[in-house]
């Protein structure tokens, strides 16, 4: 798991970068840690224990089979990056955007995607359990043929996204906003599910 030592800095709270005393966004040498992570991203099959929170990646490509665990990329910003075959483990991508993303046949169990934005993203094809997405904002995404079973959209705004031969199954959207979206072959019945659009 990443450090839970904060930040050198004066004031700030965040968690260290591995092997500093400061974080990220405090760090000199920001860019050579960036583009380090991004190199690990796309060429090594296990990561774990990062914290880099802040940064932005651009068509990151990570190997097929690829598993991220123990790790924190908060409030990054993701554009154009392919994460098929991916595993995430007991990892957070809280308050994050991701524009133009894929995330085709991953595996991810106990992660948390709470309050991040969705453009244009597809997730299509995987296992998502125990994952929470609270407070996200979709828009014009594919959440199609997933299990998202006991996973969290409570307070999500969801819009123009289709969500089709998803298992529901003990998944929340309790004050959520749904408008423009398919659960056609879903099972809704099943979820924690109640429609906002009025």
């Amino acid at each position: 798991m990443f450090s839970l030592e904060r930040c050198s800095e004066s004031g700030c709270r965040a968690y260290v970068f591995p092997g500093s005393s400061r974080c990220y966004r405090h760090s000199p040498d920001r860019e050579q840690l960036r583009s380090g992570v991004e190199k690990r991203l796309n060429t090594e099959s296990i990561i774990r224990d990062i914290s880099i929170v802040g940064a932005s990646f651009r068509s990151i490509r990570p190997i097929s089979g690829a598993r991220i665990t123990g790790s924190n990329f908060s409030f990054c910003c993701f554009e154009d990056c392919d994460f098929s075959s991916l595993a995430i483990y007991a990892s957070f991508f809280d308050f994050c955007i991701f524009s133009h993303c894929t995330f085709s046949s991953i595996d991810a169990r106990y992660a948390v995607f709470s309050g991040s934005t969705f453009i244009d993203t597809e997730i299509h094809g995987s296992t998502i359990i125990h994952t929470n997405f609270m407070g996200i904002d979709a828009e014009r995404c594919d959440f199609s043929s997933n299990d998202f079973y006991y996973s969290n959209f409570s307070l999500s705004r969801i819009v123009s996204t289709s969500m089709e031969d998803c298992n529901l199954k003990r998944t929340s959207f309790r004050s959520s906003i749904t408008k423009g979206v398919s659960f056609r072959y879903s099972n809704p019945e099943e979820a924690y599910f109640r429609r906002e659009e009025q």
